[in-house]
Formats: C-alpha cells, sequence, structure tokens
C-alpha cells in the first residue's frame, strides 16, 4: 500500500465530511452545520480526483456525488449505513447485550487535528468516552455530530442524556472537553487514579512538567532560546483549562455502565485505559490504526515510556474475543493482534537504529 501524505489524508478527509454535510436535514444544515459550505467543499474534492484515488476513497466519492445529484432517500439511507456521514459512523457490539451502538465521531481538536470522540448507547446507558479538547473548532464539531445522531441515526443524544464521561487518559485533546460537560450535563466524570490529579490539580501539573521537560532538555543539550521556545509551545492553550473534580476514580479491571471493562495500558500517558464494550475494544491512542504513539520517558512522567508501553501492547494483544478496535484518532482496526506486532516490530527497529547511531560519540 503507498504510502499517503497525513497532510493529503487530512484534506481529502476534510473535504469529504463537509460534502457530505449537503445530505443533512435542512434545520442542521441552517443550525449546527451553519459553517460548512458543502458545495465549494464539493468542488475542491472533484478537482483533486488524484489525491482522492491516493487515499483510497474514489469509490466512496463517486457514490456520495451520485447521491447528491439523484436524492434517493434509500440509497442516502444505506450509504450512512455503510459509512456514516459528516463526521460520524455507527458501529455495533455483537457479542453480549443485544443492540449496543457505538457511535464514533471526529472531532477537530486542535487545527488540523482529529480526535475519535465515541459515545455508547445500550438500553437506558449513556456513556461518552472522551470529550474533545473544549477548544472552539471542538465544541462546534461536538454541537454538529449530536445533530447528525440525532438527525440521521434517530438516536437521542445530548450533553444532558450522558450518564458518564469516561477520560481515557490525561492529554488536553481528549479531556480539554470536561469543563464544557461539566457545565451543562449531568454526566460524572471517570478516569484512571493515576490520571486523576491532572484533572483536579491542573495548574500544579502544568508548573511540574514545565520543570521535568526544561530539565530533561537541559541534560540532552539543548540550548537556553531552544529550550524557552519549547516550554512557550507546551504550555500554549494549556491555561485555558479550569481544574476539574473526578467522580469516580478507574482501576484496572472496573467495570463501568453496562459491565464494559477498564483495562490500564500504561505507557503513552500513566493512567491511559482502553474501553471493552463486549467484542469491541476502544483502544484510544493506545493501538491506531497507520502510527504509534509518542513515548515519554519516565525521567519526565512516571508509568510512562516504551518499557511500559510494551507490556502493555501485548497486554491488550492477549484480550480474547475482540472483534473490532477502535482507536482514539485514525480509522478502525479489523485485526488487533497483527496491529500489536507491527507497532512492537516498529519500535524494536527504531531501538536497534538508535542503538547503531550511538556506537560512536557524534
Amino acid at each position: 500500500m503507498a504510502h499517503v501524505p497525513s497532510r493529503i489524508r487530512r484534506k481529502i478527509e476534510g473535504l469529504l465530511r463537509h460534502t457530505e454535510a449537503a445530505l443533512l436535514p435542512d434545520a442542521v444544515l441552517a443550525g449546527e452545520a451553519a459553517h460548512i459550505d458543502a458545495p465549494s467543499a464539493r468542488a475542491e474534492l472533484l478537482a483533486s480526483h488524484d489525491e482522492v484515488a491516493l487515499v483510497g476513497l474514489t469509490d466512496r466519492v463517486a457514490q456520495l456525488v451520485a447521491l447528491l445529484d439523484s436524492r434517493d432517500a434509500a440509497a442516502v439511507s444505506a450509504y450512512v449505513t455503510q459509512h456514516g456521514v459528516c463526521g460520524v459512523a455507527r458501529f455495533h457490539a455483537t457479542t453480549g447485550a443485544s443492540g449496543t451502538r457505538i457511535y464514533m465521531m471526529s472531532v477537530e481538536t486542535f487545527p488540523d487535528h482529529i480526535n475519535n470522540v465515541y459515545v455508547i448507547a445500550e438500553d437506558d446507558s449513556r456513556i461518552m468516552l472522551d470529550c474533545g479538547s473544549g477548544f472552539p473548532s471542538s465544541l462546534r464539531d461536538m454541537a454538529l455530530r449530536f445533530a447528525v445522531i440525532r438527525e440521521c441515526f434517530h438516536e437521542d443524544i445530548h450533553y444532558e442524556t450522558l450518564d458518564f464521561v469516561v477520560v481515557s487518559h490525561a492529554h488536553l485533546d481528549h479531556f480539554g472537553g470536561a469543563n464544557h460537560v461539566k457545565r451543562t450535563s449531568r454526566a460524572r466524570l471517570a478516569v484512571h487514579e493515576l490520571d486523576a490529579r491532572v484533572l483536579a490539580c491542573f495548574d500544579e501539573r502544568l508548573v511540574v512538567v514545565a520543570k521535568d521537560l526544561d530539565v530533561f532538555w537541559r541534560r540532552a543539550g539543548v540550548s537556553d532560546d531552544e529550550r524557552t521556545r519549547m516550554l512557550a509551545m507546551y504550555i500554549g492553550g494549556k491555561k485555558a483549562f479550569i481544574p476539574q473534580e473526578v467522580d469516580r476514580l478507574l482501576r484496572d479491571g472496573d467495570k463501568i455502565g453496562p459491565g464494559y471493562v477498564v483495562h490500564h495500558v500504561p505507557g503513552h500517558c500513566p493512567g491511559l485505559i482502553c474501553l471493552q464494550v463486549h467484542d469491541v475494544l476502544l483502544t484510544s491512542d493506545h493501538v491506531l490504526a497507520r502510527i504509534t504513539p509518542h513515548q515519554y520517558p519516565q525521567a519526565i512522567t512516571p508509568f510512562s515510556g516504551l518499557e511500559h508501553y510494551f507490556h502493555s501492547l501485548a497486554k491488550i494483544r492477549r484480550l480474547e474475543g475482540i472483534n473490532l478496535t477502535l482507536g482514539g484518532h485514525e480509522e478502525p482496526i479489523w485485526d488487533l493482534r497483527a496491529r500489536c506486532d507491527a507497532i512492537a516490530l516498529f519500535h524494536r527497529e527504531r531501538l536497534a537504529k538508535t542503538l547503531e547511531a550511538c556506537k560512536a560519540p557524534q
């Protein structure tokens, strides 16, 4: 498979989402989707046919354009069921309780940075995994995605109907929207105990991590000017978050909602969890379809780093009965064990290259 530059993939997937907005009901187009210019997106998408082919979306784009021209209601319904629409796709757990719906919502948490936020609906339970960054683009996209779920999938999902918001880990693109959740809903906030203090004492966290990063970079030989620039980049935008108390601390093996299992997977973040919804595993940043998450050394953050990550990767690989894996970014994963093996191999090859480069002083 040819490598697709992330810049091109983001462009085409964004144009596709905006073009699909033309399939939405008029009330949504005039309300939550008012910022989208669907006709212009369609024109640019059609003009980008070479890039569409590179991303592998030629057939889907052709199907979408035919729908927009025909407006056949049955065909539109079939498209939405197969592909989703305007940044929302629906999946089903096929074991355990029947009727478990999992909605994947693509949300622009930072400029050109897309997160997958999930709503799990089963019986009278409504649980959201992660809540975006709280930045304006994130709040805008969350409002639109909820409207799409209500109008196109006929599921009554609002902030007010949520029982729990489970934060997969304490990185801002996954938890920054917690302030908005607490202002607008009755949902309780749940996070692993190792990450709870980040949310509850966020100002303290910024001070401590900034100090530890500065020490690490100084020991690595980074210049004073470069350290100053990098620290400003790290802190920038984070001060907007207001510390938020956590309602429930999670631990490995805990269950939440109708029996969803918490798997603690430290490495990328000390309190990172995967959430098992029957035969579907929501992996957040632990296992992704195309990239691997960055690893802080333990010298900066305890319970992080590549050694922890390898153990956590092996732990998830051993899980039985997983038929679908959904990450915090990128597309679904249909073979979890093969993806775990590929990630482990990538890291070991990179370690070997690093050791080779360090054989002689440079």
